[in-house]
């Protein structure tokens, strides 16, 4: 086991001296002796834009840019190997795992570079900017902001005659729509669902624990809070939301995920993220969708708000270059760009005017709305390394193998030994 780990290893630095390193092609120079860039992302849709935006940032500074696609499924396991290896890009997307790279001296901090070019931090979200400030100090560009609403299909409302979900509606209030529409698709033999969601962390569950006042972890936790009461709520209420055939099973939101469901005209309500904005208004009956804010739970709709940046590799063989590409890639062009091809909420305040307007269907307006009841998204430096286990006990409390409180326990005994390390 342990050689094939250590082949496995080695292939992913060989795979990512191509994908992370800049195609074998050295850091800071070209065949042609002009300065050249690395920038790495992991999202297909997100890519022509960026094509576009790095397209404007070369004939502006003389710097080409090599852009590496690399998927979400591979993004991080090829980061660390060519991290490991000395040939990661120059700059890369990051999003809440900062801290395991800032620990790692992977990342050079922003903030000196922002004090040197006059940058003032008030030109993007407070929130984007608290969330990439790490031991006092900013290491990252904030890019956009990611918030959680609630999509619902007008037809199958108005087909079945159940009222639309409105805003500073409650849980309770979600309950009850989605039982009278179970109710009225049975007795009219329909096949569509009441409510869907994707059974992630931020999507679904982890959006409600905050709003029910548990905090899974802190930047300095020691301990987390995954064992603490009102920590098993969630699973409670989605579990019963499952049993009360409002929401389905398991099996079915595994196999097919719920926004694939909904885009499908199979669902009523769904739980959606603002990065499936596009996808949203480019859906079929488009017109046909609303957005609310997410329903109150016991303390508020409060949402974590995530969102991606750009960081500057510590070990980039130009970092004046990769640096001048940050700053255009936080500015207004390029959140324009950005905001106009519906990617997400820019983190540059002035460049959110653009990202209503850009949509033909839908009214993204609840994604602005939602942004404003917000707080950060929990961040820990060790996260990454008890995703997986997190992962499998979640799925084994949906999958009903184990109850709520026996999973997080062991999910807390799991993730306080790894805090301590």
């Amino acid at each position: 086991m342990k050689k094939i780990v250590l082949w496995a290893f080695l292939i992913g630095i060989i795979l990512t001296g191509l994908v992370f390193g800049g195609g074998g092609r050295q850091s800071g120079s070209s065949a042609a002796g002009k300065k050249t860039v690395s920038f790495a992302l992991w999202d297909e849709v997100q890519y022509p834009v960026f094509e576009e935006i790095c397209k404007r940032f070369t004939q502006e500074t003389g710097i080409e840019v090599d852009l590496q696609l690399t998927p979400w499924s591979q993004y991080w396991t090829k980061l660390d190997a060519a991290a490991t290896a000395g040939n990661a890009a120059d700059v890369f997307w990051m999003n809440i795992f900062l801290p395991k790279y800032a620990d790692a001296g992977v990342i050079e901090p922003v903030e000196s570079y922002f004090i040197r070019d006059g940058l003032n931090k008030s030109s993007w979200s407070s929130a984007m900017i608290n969330l990439y400030t790490y031991q006092n100090q900013l290491y990252t560009m904030p890019k956009g902001m990611d918030v959680v609403v609630v999509a619902y299909n007008k037809a199958i409302f108005d087909k079945y005659g159940v009222p639309y979900p409105a805003e500073g509606w409650t849980w309770q209030d979600m309950e009850r729509i989605g039982a009278q529409l179970r109710d009225k698709i049975q007795s009219a033999g329909g096949s569509e669902y009441p409510l869907l969601m994707e059974l992630d962390p931020q999507p679904s569950y982890l959006q409600f624990w905050l709003q029910d006042g548990v905090i899974p972890y802190s930047p300095t936790a020691t301990a987390s809070g995954f064992s603490r009461p009102g920590a098993r709520k969630a699973f409670d209420d989605i579990l019963r939301l499952m049993d009360q055939r409002i929401l389905p099973n398991f099996t079915i939101l595994s196999d097919t995920k719920g926004t694939d469901l909904f885009i499908s005209g199979r669902g009523a309500m769904l739980f959606v993220g603002s990065w499936k904005s596009s996808v949203l208004d480019s859906a079929s009956f488009a017109s046909n969708i609303g957005l609310v804010p997410m329903p109150s739970r016991g303390v508020s709709n409060v949402c974590a708000l995530g969102g991606i940046s750009y960081a500057l590799n510590s070990r980039a063989a130009d970092k004046e270059s990769a640096w001048q590409l940050i700053k255009f890639l936080g500015g207004e062009l390029s959140n324009r760009l950005q905001a106009e091809g519906r990617i997400e909420i820019p983190a540059y305040l002035n460049a959110q005017p653009y990202y209503i307007p850009s949509f033909k269907n839908i009214d993204p307006s609840a994604f602005i709305k939602q942004s404003a009841a917000s707080t950060v998204y929990p961040a820990h430096p060790k996260m990454f390394d008890w995703d997986g286990v997190q992962t499998e006990l979640v799925t084994e409390i949906f999958n009903r193998t184990k109850s709520p409180d026996q999973a997080l326990r062991e999910l807390a005994a799991e993730v306080d030994a790894l805090m301590k390390q």
